[in-house]
């Protein structure tokens, strides 16, 4: 039977299914029924940072260009408003 290469002293209960590493329970976390380790899951997580702040930085630009261009239409609704006979 595998050990653990985190716990030497543990058995391995499974696979990390990205490095393909035995762990044993506490290493283990299921994502979507698939094992994965810490050490991937961390990886994991500081990759996808960059994509959501890009993410997030697109919504943004989208919600200010929607705001300017609301206020500029609104703007010229006004004066065409007041300015017409």
């Amino acid at each position: 039977m595998a050990q653990c290469d985190f716990h030497p002293d543990r058995p391995g209960v499974g696979i990390c299914m990205r490095c393909r590493t035995p762990i044993c329970a506490a290493c283990c976390t299921r994502v979507f029924g698939i094992n994965h380790c810490h050490a991937c899951l961390k990886a994991l997580a500081q990759r996808r940072d960059p994509e959501r702040r890009r993410a997030a930085e697109a919504a943004k630009a989208v919600l200010l260009l929607g705001l300017v261009f609301l206020l500029f239409t609104g703007a010229f609704w006004l004066i065409e408003g007041r300015f017409a006979p």
